[in-house]
Order: structure tokens, then C-alpha cells, then sequence
């Protein structure tokens, strides 16, 4: 595993315990749960959107008409797969807002699992060669 491949899995740890603590920080206290509200149909369309987000970003930010003139394709792989990351994190944290106002347990359950999810199935691939000077 080369360098940039051992950054990305160094920010994949870190990630999958960020979203650990967060099934821990649930824990602390109580909350008063109750039926879904449209704050939180929106904060679930939310981590939706991030889910979604980080699997379709790569390609878009790879288009070649969207390429500007200083990026190079290592620089453009690293951003595309810590986006990636970086989003399937968020699902975790929108799963902690929601718990906090008031969703129901399952719910919570549900974007946090998705999240250590999406992280335990990424892989980084190969990276392109450095471009040179």
C-alpha cells in the first residue's frame, strides 16, 4: 500500500470511530422519543443526500469539462475518496441530530449502521502516478 492509499485508510479509522463514539454518545442520557416529525424528514433526506452524494461526487468532480487547469489526477482522486469519507461520516452525525430531537430508536440505528457501513465497504483502489514537475 503506497502512501496516498495509507492516508486514506488512516481518515477511514479515524472515521469508523468517530461514528463509534457517536452510538456512544446516544447512550448518554435520555431522550423523549416520538413519531417522526418534518424536522426530521428533513434531516433524514439529508443523510440520504449524503449517502448518495458520495458514491456519485468522484465522477463529477473526474468529468472533463469540469477540470481546472492547476488539478492533477492524484489531487483529484484523494478529494473524490475524502469526500466519500467524509460523507458517509455525516450519515452517523445526522443520525446523532436526529436522535436528539426525539426520533425513534430504530431510526437512529439505522443511520448509524448505514454509516459504519458505507465506511467498512469503501476502498481506496489504486491511486494514478504523481504528476511531475
Amino acid at each position: 500500500m503506497s502512501g496516498p492509499e495509507r492516508h486514506l485508510r488512516l481518515v477511514q479509522s479515524g472515521e469508523i470511530l468517530f461514528v463509534v463514539a457517536c452510538f456512544f454518545v446516544k447512550r448518554i442520557g435520555t431522550v423523549e422519543t416520538h413519531a417522526v416529525s418534518a424536522g426530521q424528514w428533513f434531516v433524514i433526506v439529508a443523510a440520504i443526500w449524503c449517502a448518495i452524494s458520495g458514491f456519485t461526487l468522484q465522477r463529477r468532480v473526474n468529468h472533463p469539462r469540469n477540470l481546472p487547469r492547476k488539478s492533477t489526477p492524484l489531487g483529484r482522486w484523494k478529494a473524490g475518496h475524502l469526500y466519500r469519507l467524509t460523507s458517509a461520516t455525516a450519515v452517523g452525525l445526522w443520525g446523532l441530530v436526529v436522535h436528539y430531537t426525539g426520533a425513534p430508536e430504530w431510526l437512529v440505528n439505522v443511520l448509524l449502521g448505514v454509516a459504519i457501513l458505507l465506511l467498512l465497504i469503501w476502498k481506496p483502489g489504486t491511486a494514478p502516478a504523481p504528476a511531475q514537475p
